[in-house]
């Protein structure tokens, strides 16, 4: 099952929360069975983006094209992305630095029982992730 946060309540972080709440608040709502994710955190615009992407390089992240921002994968028990645990580190690394934004989910995989494969391939902009 493919699960599009536009389309469902997996909603877009309060201006309020931290990255590492907003994050923590997002993985407490997903199904037990999810299994990939992909999220973009927003960055306010005056945010220093080569410092920010040096914390959360172990995420594998994506800039996005036009604004501050950049989006990664998350595998849960299998598939490509980085560990929950990983990210949680990086959200907490970038709170404690002052760094504020926007956590987003785009994409949610659940109800998956591969094969063998490293994960789903999402097609957005005409770009592949």
């Amino acid at each position: 099952m493919e699960r599009d946060s536009t389309a469902n309540d997996l909603s877009a972080s309060r201006d309020t929360q931290t990255l590492a709440a907003a994050w923590n608040d997002l993985i407490s709502r997903l199904p037990e069975d999810w299994s990939d994710l992909l999220v973009e955190v927003e960055l306010r615009p005056e945010e220093s983006y080569e410092i920010v992407a040096s914390i959360v390089s172990p995420l594998n992240p994506e800039r996005c094209v036009r604004r501050p921002a950049f989006r990664f994968r998350v595998g849960h028990t299998f598939g490509y992305g980085a560990a929950v645990s990983t990210v949680n580190g990086c959200l907490h690394l970038l709170d404690e630095r002052g760094v504020r934004g926007r956590l987003r989910p785009l994409n949610l995989l659940a109800q998956r029982r591969p094969l063998e494969t490293q994960g789903p391939v999402w097609r957005i902009g005409g770009r592949s992730l």
